[in-house]
């Protein structure tokens, strides 16, 4: 199998919504609520027309895609499907939620995801916990590896809520429920995409200088996680980057102004700017009075 660096995402290839929910999915933080991911619907017809060959695991979850569309096709309108941790590849474990939704007449999948922070052996039994719990998979659990490979798929009542659900089988993440339900995943997601197109604008294509500039704003990745790598994981330098902080303080991102070759200059777009402007003419991003040199 090649090793072959496989990076999160490319600045000047991916479009924003994409590196925004890589940062929603991968980001170091403790509070799992901020890592909550709403997916984009996958339909039926990318099971062959997606590359299954990224890690060991592809042909596993390219069957467990399989079984979460023939559960649908059986009836089964809210699917679990447990991806555990394996200490190599995936340092964590993921639970998704998948639930199938009719768009022009054809099943999609509309995911959502947690962190699993269980070892194999407990995602096991978190599944062996939803099969008595009345869940269905369409070939038998038989180890910790053909988790991966089963989804798990329950019928709702008429009229019952997906949510409500969840919180009957897995009590543990009401926290992580009540989130989603209050809509703090869609706000989140908003929170992210306005730093990315910031970070971007700084960083001018470069991969490491715009995740280095995500990370001072309080969003850094994983170093590797199940879909790619960070590239400042790489342990590549970021030597002659101008050093600066950018936060954001009652909904107002600002940055420091710093100061090269005696002049004031933008972090930002690189403008020139009079000593004391609070917002530069160029960009129009907040300045703070502290200068760095």
């Amino acid at each position: 199998m090649s090793t072959e660096f496989k990076p999160y995402f490319r600045v000047g290839e991916n479009p924003d919504s994409d590196i925004a929910r890589v940062y929603q999915e991968e980001r170091r933080v403790d509070d799992l609520c901020l890592r909550i991911v709403k997916a984009q619907h996958y339909a039926r017809q990318r099971i062959e027309k997606d590359k299954w060959e990224y890690n060991r695991h592809s042909g596993a979850e390219k069957e467990a895609t399989i079984n979460s569309f023939n559960l649908a096709d059986d009836g089964y309108n809210f699917i679990i499907w447990i991806s555990p941790e394996d200490g190599d590849i995936y340092n964590e474990g993921r639970l998704n939620v998948m639930l199938p939704v009719s768009v022009n007449g054809e099943i999609e999948l509309q995911p959502w995801g947690i962190p699993l922070l269980i070892n194999r052996k407990e995602s096991r039994q978190l599944a062996d916990r939803l099969l008595k719990s009345g869940g269905v998979s369409m070939d038998p659990v038989t180890n910790e590896e053909s988790v991966r490979r089963q989804p798990i798929g329950f019928k709702l009542e008429e009229n019952e809520k997906w949510l409500d659900r969840c919180r009957k089988l897995l009590p543990e993440w009401n926290e992580e429920w009540d989130f989603i339900e209050q809509g703090g995943v869609e706000k989140q997601m908003e929170v992210i995409m306005e730093m990315v197109v910031r970070a971007k604008k700084i960083a001018g294509g470069n991969n490491y200088l715009f995740e280095k500039t995500m990370a001072v704003m309080g969003y850094r990745l994983n170093i590797a996680g199940g879909h790619g790598g960070s590239w400042l994981g790489r342990g590549m330098g970021t030597s002659g980057i101008w050093q600066y902080k950018i936060n954001r303080m009652d909904g107002v991102i600002q940055t420091e102004v710093i100061k090269v070759g005696g002049k004031y200059i933008c972090p930002i777009c690189g403008m020139e700017v009079g000593e004391g402007e609070t917002i530069c003419v160029g960009c129009g991003m907040k300045l703070k009075a502290k200068i760095h040199d």
